[in-house]
């Protein structure tokens, strides 16, 4: 009985804080550390280019993540040059069987360690407190069982 207060506030300390859903400004693509605002712009067929990379996360929450990420696409999706224009200003996405969506370079993307980071984080904290709580219990204990031995 005297362990279930000080679990009970340790599991607390695991759960997160919020789990919140992102409302994105646009809906966006990452690639090679560059962020691209998707359009509804179709790109023609024979405009597109060689394969230069695919989404390698795909998330609809809150946070930064790394590689090459969307918001919008599902992991695999395929990005392609287009020819006669710079990988820096725009790219094309692959959304169907010999169909592709403009996106335009906004910027950097400043992607950084994802939420899991910050999870392990908390689940680290809340570990760390129920072993100390922990401890602090069994002291007590044993001291209480000391002074009653007298």
């Amino acid at each position: 009985m005297k362990w279930v207060l000080p679990l009970f506030f340790g599991f607390i300390l695991l759960i997160p804080l919020s789990i919140a859903s992102a409302s994105w400004a646009y809906p966006f693509v990452v690639y090679s550390g560059h962020i691209y605002q998707v359009t509804k712009q179709a790109v023609q067929p024979e405009d597109v280019g060689p394969k230069i990379g695919k989404v390698t996360k795909y998330s609809d929450r809150e946070g930064t993540y790394r590689g090459n990420f969307s918001n919008m696409y599902p992991k695999g999706t395929g990005y392609y040059a287009i020819e006669g224009r710079s990988r820096q200003e725009a790219i094309a996405v692959r959304t169907g069987e010999d169909t592709y969506i403009l996106a335009i370079q906004q910027g950097t993307y400043s992607g950084g360690p994802e939420m899991r980071t910050i999870w392990w984080l908390y689940a680290g904290i809340g570990i760390i407190s129920v072993a100390c709580l922990a401890v602090a219990a069994r002291v007590m204990q044993k001291r209480r069982a000391r002074e009653g031995s007298k």
